[in-house]
């Protein structure tokens, strides 16, 4: 019996340059020739140069998700970007493609329900299971997490400037995470999620060790890359704490910006050098740690403004369908 899987895809105009789709539901072949249809018009025809794609899915197939991901590749490759954002819940492929999304651009909320996984299979159609059917099986789920995370590191690491840039980025966000954790567990509490302002996360130390100063970058990476695998394989929600410092996103509406900390962190590196006494150094370290949380409040809310819905686009207003598919899904 196949999976059904529903879908809902709307757009609306940002600015001249930049237009915006909503896409709910799940991640399915029908609802990827959606996506790439909106795509190829909106870049193509209306030539808009960016589209922030907002998501909000459980998750869905893998072919479905590689689909989309050739066409954000090829349309890339003509210089239009698609940035990826979240509000409520991004798991599975929908995770995948959020950290995908335009570098320095993918958005989450502070509650937003983070999920990220290793492949798995779905099918009421697999009866009478033998033991070496069960071994290729996972031999085929494995390899596939392996591709996956083969195609995620080298995104970011491509997308942040090379290895060693990238180890840098996630030791620059890991610090700041760390110094300001008391800050930040109290910014990112909400009705449902108490994170705990007294205690750092395990998973910070972890991430620490994995970039830290003076390792090898190929090691380094390396390393990243098994904690990953590692992670992937626990298959339960990641705190967006840790999905930032491992940068599968790059900012947290009303909490921090990856920009912003990068920005301070250049500042700070240069402020050692000045003529200044050591009081006043304190007072000015202090002051910027301030002033990263004071910027990302009002300057990350990740609001268009003049929004408005862009009905002069004939057939691509909304677009709902039914999509089935059979195999592994992530």
């Amino acid at each position: 019996m196949a999976n059904e899987f529903e879908f809902k895809v709307e757009c609306t105009e940002m600015g001249p340059h930049e237009a915006r789709i909503r896409y709910v539901g799940d991640m399915c072949q029908a609802g990827a020739l959606a996506l790439q249809n909106h795509f190829d018009s909106l870049f193509g025809y209306y030539k808009y140069t960016r589209i922030e794609l907002a998501i909000e899915s459980g998750g869905g197939a893998v072919d479905g998700l590689e689909y989309v991901l050739r066409s954000m590749k090829d349309w890339s490759g003509r210089g239009c970007e698609v940035a990826v954002s979240s509000v409520f819940r991004c798991a599975s492929a929908a995770a995948f493609l959020l950290a995908m999304g335009q570098w320095g651009n993918r958005r989450v909320e502070r509650g937003t329900y983070l999920l990220f996984h290793s492949a798995r299979i779905e099918s009421a159609g697999i009866r009478d299971l033998t033991a070496a059917a069960s071994m290729g099986l996972a031999q085929s789920l494995l390899t596939l997490d392996s591709r996956l995370l083969d195609v995620l590191m080298a995104r970011m690491v491509d997308s942040s400037g090379g290895e060693q840039a990238f180890l840098d980025e996630v030791r620059t966000r890991t610090h700041f995470v760390k110094e300001n954790w008391q800050c930040l567990a109290a910014d990112l509490t909400t009705f449902i999620l108490k994170v705990d302002q007294n205690r750092q996360p395990e998973w910070l130390k972890a991430v620490q060790k994995c970039a830290k100063v003076g390792l090898d970058p190929k090691r380094g990476i390396a390393d990243l890359k098994k904690h990953l695998f590692q992670r992937f394989q626990k298959d339960d929600r990641m705190d967006v704490s840790e999905a930032f410092c491992l940068c599968l996103i790059d900012g947290i509406e009303g909490v921090i910006d990856a920009n912003v900390v990068r920005s301070r962190s250049m500042d700070m590196a240069q402020v050692p050098s000045l003529p200044i006494e050591a009081d006043h150094f304190e007072i000015e370290r202090r002051t910027t740690s301030h002033q990263v949380f004071k910027e990302v409040d009002v300057g990350c809310t990740g609001a268009a403004p003049d929004e408005a819905p862009y009905s002069e686009l004939p057939n691509h207003r909304n677009s709902r369908g039914q999509g089935q598919v059979n195999g592994a899904s992530a």
